[in-house]
């Protein structure tokens, strides 16, 4: 098991396909040897009963006396002889003792079966020849048995064609194999040297070589689509790795600026002793710096706690509670930009989703309407029913986005103008969250905006 274990998808191929024709040439050879068996045997045993029915019309009886009435078959040339093609006759009394028998057969006798009442045939050794003999008994109007008669040709050639086809099968089998074992492990070698290029490719491909891709084999087959799956995964690992880059550095950017600002406050309130009024102002800012990277960390978390084999339960969500949850969290600062917030739900607004996943989601759709809305302004929430889908939408008026930034508005850590990025509280993570989240449930979500409509932020949520 070991051995077979360790030999080469090459010559495993080739292992299998011999065992499978040897197999195949087993039964073949056996079968053509069976059929030669058989004709042979079939076409001498038809000259021993043709012959037989020859001799035995000479044979008469006549007051239970045996008299040969035609001697001429007895002194027939091929029964004279015993160099070409001899046929040997012989009759014995139901006891084994010869009556009459060929000259051909000089001193010798054919052996005599007493038992074999009925007609029988054996391959038999007579004068140093191999025979084969025919034995039947002779029963005058079906009477008792009188005698017996025994007749008897040459087996010898029969048996030589016989042993050659059997020595030429056996020679050609362990040949055949041995050549076709070659034939196929070359074959295989060609069939697989895909196989081996993408090995050597492979190996090449290391997390800072990212580049390199499987040569596709020009021929449709399953090597083509095997080389097109591997280069689709590389192009997919050769993504994440990218985003994992660029989110390292993003997250440790952002969390570097909050580090700095509280090192230099911390720094310069140590310079020199400050009214209680300072202090107090420069914590209270520290608080704010510590609040804003817990929030970073926060989301941190959640989007890789999504991005780490999450899977959704899926269950009814009525998406007008949830909104009016997530709205409550929001209540001081919807009051302090003095922000009208306009509802409109209706009966068709319970949907098959995650119930957690779909807070997460509204929360930070709120949550972003809110910061990018002007001061006195209005976010709008709504449902639709469209064909076989409902769709939550969530509009505010604030500063249009334009196509460009709308493209990658639900990037990580991205901010729509970075001009008031430093003014705008929030991470860039929401809206990546968002996504995620989306994605998980297989729903879609998309932005649109225009100075007559404002910023819309529309999730189609599938009928289940």
């Amino acid at each position: 098991m070991h051995v077979k274990n360790s030999m080469s998808l090459r010559n495993r191929i080739a292992f299998y396909f011999v065992a499978v024709t040897a197999l195949s040439t087993a039964i073949l050879f056996f079968v053509i040897y069976a059929i030669v068996h058989k004709t042979v045997y079939t076409h001498l045993d038809g000259d021993l009963e043709a012959e037989l029915a020859e001799v035995s019309n000479s044979v008469v009886y006549f007051e239970n006396e045996l008299i040969f009435a035609n001697n001429f078959e007895w002194t027939e040339r091929e029964h004279g002889q015993i160099e070409v093609n001899p046929t040997f006759i012989q009759v014995v009394d139901p006891v084994g003792k010869s009556l009459r028998k060929t000259a051909n057969l000089r001193d010798n006798n054919l052996e005599f079966h007493p038992h074999a009442i009925r007609k029988e045939f054996y391959d038999l050794p007579v004068a140093g020849s191999t025979v084969r003999q025919i034995q039947a008994p002779l029963r005058p109007d079906n009477g008792p048995i009188r005698a017996f008669l025994i007749l008897a040709i040459p087996f010898e050639e029969s048996a030589r064609v016989l042993s050659n086809l059997k020595v030429v099968l056996c020679i050609s089998f362990p040949t055949v194999l041995l050549f076709l074992f070659a034939v196929s492990r070359m074959i295989a070698g060609r069939i697989i040297s895909p196989v081996n290029t993408v090995i050597a490719t492979a190996d090449l491909i290391t997390r800072e070589n990212m580049n390199e891709r499987i040569p596709v084999p020009p021929r449709k087959d399953e090597l083509h689509k095997l080389s097109e799956t591997i280069n689709r995964l590389l192009d997919r690992l050769q993504e994440a790795v990218v985003r994992e880059k660029q989110f390292t550095a993003d997250a440790s950017h952002e969390l570097r600026n909050p580090i700095s600002v509280i090192r230099g406050t911390l720094e310069v309130l140590i310079r020199k002793e400050r009214e209680p009024g300072q202090y107090k102002e420069k914590i209270q800012y520290v608080i704010g710096e510590v609040d804003r990277m817990a929030e970073l960390v926060d989301q941190l978390l959640s989007l890789a706690r999504s991005e780490n084999g999450l899977q959704p339960m899926m269950g009814p969500v009525d998406l007008k509670l949830i909104s009016e949850h997530a709205l409550s969290h929001f209540r001081e600062s919807i009051a302090e930009k003095s922000i009208s917030v306009e509802c409109e739900f209706h009966d068709y607004d319970i949907v098959n989703a995650d119930a957690s996943m779909t807070g997460i989601i509204l929360e930070n759709l709120i949550s972003n309407a809110i910061k990018y809305s002007f001061i006195d302004g209005i976010i709008h929430i709504q449902t639709i029913r469209t064909g076989n889908s409902t769709e939550f939408l969530i509009t505010n008026a604030g500063r249009i986005i334009s196509q460009s930034q709308l493209n990658n508005v639900f990037d990580r850590f991205y901010r729509a103008d970075e001009s008031r990025a430093t003014s705008v509280p929030g991470t860039g993570l929401g809206l990546a969250i968002v996504r995620r989240l989306i994605d998980l449930q297989g729903f879609s979500i998309s932005a649109d905006s225009s100075p007559e409509n404002g910023t819309t932020f529309r999730i189609i949520f599938p009928m289940g």
